[in-house]
């Protein structure tokens, strides 16, 4: 009795790791197939310079952000899926949660994982950074990787 369990254990622990192996496989081929569609086409790489004389990633307001990623959008340096992470707004998802709990969050809690200062600037690179931190932390590792583009892209318009 006691071999037939360790048997079923041992088959039952291949059947799981094979299991495994398709479901990583599958996932793979689902993800690379739906991020092809997000790709963007050939870029004038001109755009860049052209916003990054425009505004200063490391010091800019939310609408700033807004301007900004829709011109890239424009100019095919963007893809949809770029423009919603870089565009979500942290700030009416914080408002949101704190009228959704009345009142049981700390008088200071956002979503945001850096501060502004008193004109509503933020440092954008820093702010992508410290959230795609936070996703690989807590092993998000696609939230990780979509980050890390636009940390990429911000990259690129940082001014020198």
């Amino acid at each position: 009795m006691i071999q037939q369990i360790g048997g079923a254990g041992q088959s039952t622990q291949a059947f799981s790791k094979k299991i495994n192996q398709a479901t990583e496989e599958n996932f793979s081929k689902v993800l690379t197939s739906s991020t092809d569609k997000f790709k963007t086409n050939e870029v004038d790489e001109s755009i860049y310079d052209d916003i990054a004389n425009q505004y200063d990633v490391r010091n800019m307001t939310f609408e700033e952000v807004k301007e900004m990623a829709n011109e890239l959008y424009e100019a095919g340096a963007l893809t949809f899926l770029d423009v919603s992470i870089l565009t979500f707004d942290y700030g009416r998802a914080t408002q949101y949660i704190k009228q959704a709990v009345n009142g049981q969050t700390s008088p200071n809690f956002t979503m945001y994982e850096t501060s502004v200062d008193a004109t509503g600037r933020r440092d954008w690179i820093a702010e992508f950074e410290a959230r795609a931190a936070k996703d690989r932390q807590y092993g998000n590792f696609i939230g990780n990787a979509n980050k890390t583009k636009i940390i990429s892209i911000l990259q690129l318009l940082e001014r020198e």
